[in-house]
């Protein structure tokens, strides 16, 4: 199977240019995540073989957030004191995750900017950055934000595809959302939708 650093090469000339500025014409609030990746870990679900892992978080259920329990990427609102959106996804992956990008990680490029299609959420843009975690980095999840962090092979996503379903009354009646399945639950919304993305510009 390929190298992992065969695979990052790869990836990183897949993606977007590393640009952190904030797109013409997107929502009132804007937010960054990070897609974090490592080698799979032997005898984890992975092999040691240069196949990857990705980084998730199960949110903390919490009043009045939208997003409450929701499976997620790392990342958050831009804050005055971030110097661009970039600066915003390293700044809440440290926050949330305790992973410092800044020491020993590298990002590698972005992915578009999406926005929510429900007008029942917040009118905010979200802009993805794909990274590399720093060599032997052990994440920390900050429990007033995060209930639960974990990894997940890049294969077994591409191998289950859009194998779930998410159903939840909105608007008043019952919608349907595709979601990909992992240990903590459906990957669904915002995240399936970058996370599809993603593994597209994977594709062979």
């Amino acid at each position: 199977m390929e190298a992992f650093a065969a695979f990052l090469d790869r990836l990183s000339a897949r993606l977007d240019p590393l640009d952190g500025r904030i797109p013409a014409g997107s929502g009132a609030i804007h937010a960054a995540v990070a897609l974090l990746l490592r080698p799979a870990r032997a005898g984890a679900g992975g092999s040691s073989d240069g196949s990857a892992e990705i980084l998730f978080i199960k949110r903390a259920e919490r009043k009045g957030d939208p997003w409450s329990g929701h499976i997620a990427f790392p990342g958050g609102r831009q804050s005055a004191r971030d110097a661009d959106l970039l600066a915003a996804a390293v700044r809440e992956t440290k926050e949330e995750v305790d992973i410092d990008l800044g020491a020993g990680g590298r990002v590698l490029g972005r992915l578009p900017t999406i926005e929510p299609v429900s007008v029942h959420l917040p009118p905010i843009d979200v802009t993805p950055f794909v990274a590399l975690a720093p060599d032997g980095a052990r994440e920390a999840a900050l429990p007033e934000e995060v209930k639960a962090t974990f990894w997940v092979s890049l294969s077994s996503l591409r191998e289950s595809g859009l194998s779930e379903t998410v159903t939840l009354s909105a608007g008043g009646e019952k919608r349907q959302w595709p979601a990909y399945p992992s240990p903590a639950g459906a990957i669904w919304g915002i995240t399936e939708r970058i996370l599809t993305g993603f593994l597209a510009r994977m594709a062979p």
